[in-house]
């Protein structure tokens, strides 16, 4: 009898140390791609924030328009495609080499402004070449978002469900555990790449073009490392016809929580897009200079990265509710206030804008991604994500067609009244899945 209890024993250490290890792997999977794709990702979100700025302010706000505009319409039609052709690393292997693209287009960009605006450091003339350069890089670079999106989504979820497995742990607290991870590493590496672009720029004297040269190098490097260490195992496109992958998305739909959820997306969509094509260089500009972009955005990440370590604590204590309520509030009053005063008035307080956009920020990059994988786990995950970068580019898109056309009233009041309805469509889509259990 003892030697039977001593063999159980034997077995069970051994399906400890195996369950360990399986754990580990795939733990280990998700940091390979959290950090290859935080500093790739990293050098794209930069050039997005100076748009405005180093180009002129038309063809800044056209190129962000062009950008979100690919990445939806990618991400709804083409995504989905792609990725069922690819699988997770091939998918974003390719999407990150776009990236790198894009980079180098915009740096091209940079380099054919022709008139500057001494005070604010703004792009006021260039080539008539600045604009078709800096469309053909947003749209290939839009194409790489789309696919990158869905592909990073899809990875997400699996390394979740698998983490959660291995670990025989409950699968809502592991997507609140590595949403809270990636956000950390995602948002520390943006804000080193600005808080950079500000030092680089503005202390050891280098050109913007050189600048974003510089980070085309450091895509290319991260798309590189991501293709070497990251393996295919288990991250094969889930099953069905490629027709039936595109239209994954359009097929959820039918869900009303798929709408419901949405308008965290969609107020991060007109937030964003409000604070790098409005606040950027009709605030920040005027009340420091355009040098100072850089630092403020970094200010915002890095900030973002912190919260999102505790938000993902937060909500397993508090519930995702509160957590999506505060975002909501950031988002707010980053609107409001950004009509209080005079630009020139604000001076160092304008920092205060990305304080609140970083408590938005870390909420959409966190808890809100965890939400989706909450309510739509499994196969549903490809249509989920796909639907979730949909909205949140769409709304941006619309954000900076209208700020390239002198709407920002609309786009104002576009965020703001996204930002109001968020938690009462959040409530309705918990208690719809409450009954639907």
């Amino acid at each position: 009898m003892s030697m039977a209890r001593g063999y159980g024993a034997v077995q069970d250490l051994e399906k400890a140390d195996d369950v360990k290890e399986k754990g580990a792997q795939w733990r280990w999977e998700f940091t390979v791609m959290s950090w290859t794709f935080g500093i790739n990702h990293a050098t794209v979100t930069t050039p997005i924030i100076y748009a405005s700025s180093v180009l002129t302010s038309v063809n800044g706000q056209a190129s962000n328009a062009m950008l979100y505009g690919t990445t939806l319409i990618c991400s709804l039609l083409v995504a989905s495609l792609v990725f069922g052709t690819l699988g997770a690393k091939r998918g974003l292997s390719l999407a990150m080499a776009l990236y790198a693209v894009y980079v180098t287009m915009f740096a091209a960009s940079a380099g054919m402004c022709t008139k500057v605006d001494t005070a604010s450091g703004a792009c006021l003339e260039s080539t008539s070449l600045q604009l078709p350069t800096t469309l053909i890089g947003s749209f290939i670079g839009g194409i790489g978002a789309g696919v990158l999106w869905i592909s990073q989504g899809a990875f997400f979820t699996s390394i979740c469900e698998r983490v959660a497995k291995a670990e025989q742990k409950d699968s809502s607290t592991i997507t609140s555990e590595l949403a809270g991870s990636f956000a950390v590493v995602f948002l520390a590496a943006e804000a080193l790449a600005r808080a950079s672009a500000t030092l680089l720029v503005e202390y050891a004297g280098m050109s913007y073009p050189a600048l974003f040269y510089s980070m085309a190098g450091m895509a290319v490097a991260a798309t590189v490392t991501f293709m070497a260490l990251a393996s295919d195992a288990d991250q094969a496109p889930p099953p069905g016809s490629l027709c039936e992958k595109t239209m994954s998305a359009v097929r959820l739909w039918n869900d009303p929580n798929i709408w419901l959820l949405q308008f965290t997306n969609l107020t991060f969509g007109f937030a964003a897009a409000w604070l790098a094509g409005y606040v950027n260089r009709e605030i920040l500009s005027q009340a420091l200079s355009s040098g100072f972009i850089g630092i403020a955005g970094a200010l915002q990440s890095g900030l973002s990265s912190i919260l999102a370590a505790y938000l993902g604590k937060l909500a397993i204590q508090f519930g995702k509710t509160s957590i999506i309520a505060l975002g909501s509030i950031t988002s707010l009053l980053l609107g409001v206030l950004s009509k209080v005063g005079s630009p020139e008035t604000w001076g160092w307080g304008v920092l205060v804008f990305y304080l609140f956009q970083s408590v938005t920020r870390a909420v959409y990059e966190s808890t809100n991604k965890a939400v989706f994988a909450d309510f739509f786990p499994g196969e549903k995950s490809v249509g989920a994500f796909a639907n979730f970068f949909v909205f949140s580019t769409g709304s941006s898109t619309v954000a900076y067609i209208f700020g390239a056309t002198g709407l920002e009233a609309l786009e104002l009041d576009s965020l703001l009244l996204c930002a109001l309805l968020t938690v009462p469509a959040f409530y309705l889509a918990s208690a719809s899945k409450i009954s639907s259990d």
